[in-house]
């Protein structure tokens, strides 16, 4: 997958989560903004399988997501007046589940498999499981596309959110025939980062002006 196809999956996790939490925020009962936010998850779980399988550093990649979870989070918790942790602490739980399994230390990556079922934390099990079978992608990508269908279908029977299947359309995105000219230039290598905490920040912004 090129650079340009990489760039612009995270794009497109990037804008479908926005509109995502512009709904949830301002526009509650409009599904619509809730629908086309289903999209934006898997794509940024793709993203941190590939960062796994191919960060020359994994302890730096792990403390970068990390970082931006803790400046998240305080606001986080005010936008969305939620205690949990917010996706980036479950990204991170993922994306350690996933290395300790390619790493051959499939015991503790059982543990935090299991475990993460008890965390308190966004998307919880469904996210890290998510994570885990994206980093079957591109080896056995029957396994990563049914891995996901089982995962949508045990999501909305545990919890009811049968929206979340919506996710499954995604996979539409990871087709190496799309190719954007506007993402020729290559984007700043911590962008990605830096637009969680602030996207948040600038919707609780205008939350509190309104």
């Amino acid at each position: 997958m090129s650079r340009e196809q990489r760039q612009f999956i995270q794009c497109v996790a990037a804008l479908t989560m926005l509109i995502d939490h512009i709904g949830a925020v301002f526009f509650p009962a409009v599904i619509g903004f809730r629908a086309i936010g289903r999209l934006s998850f898997p794509l940024f779980a793709f993203g941190i399988a590939q960062g796994v399988a191919y960060t020359s550093d994994f302890r730096k990649y792990l403390l970068r997501i990390l970082m931006a979870a803790a400046v998240s989070q305080p606001i986080y918790i005010k936008l969305f007046a939620l205690t949990q942790l917010n996706p980036l602490f479950m990204l991170a739980w993922g994306a350690l589940a996933l290395y300790f399994w390619r790493e051959e230390k499939k015991v503790f990556a059982g543990i935090l498999l299991l475990g993460a079922y008890f965390a308190d934390m966004s998307y919880g099990w469904y996210g890290v499981w998510t994570i885990f079978f994206f980093g079957f992608y591109g080896m056995k990508e029957s396994l990563c596309f049914y891995g996901q269908v089982a995962l949508n279908v045990l999501y909305g029977l545990t919890t009811g959110a049968w929206v979340q299947i919506l996710s499954l359309f995604s996979f539409g995105f990871l087709d190496g025939k799309w190719r954007i000219a506007a993402l020729s230039k290559k984007l700043p290598r911590y962008f990605f980062y830096v637009f969680y905490p602030l996207h948040l920040l600038v919707l609780w912004g205008i939350k509190i002006a309104v």
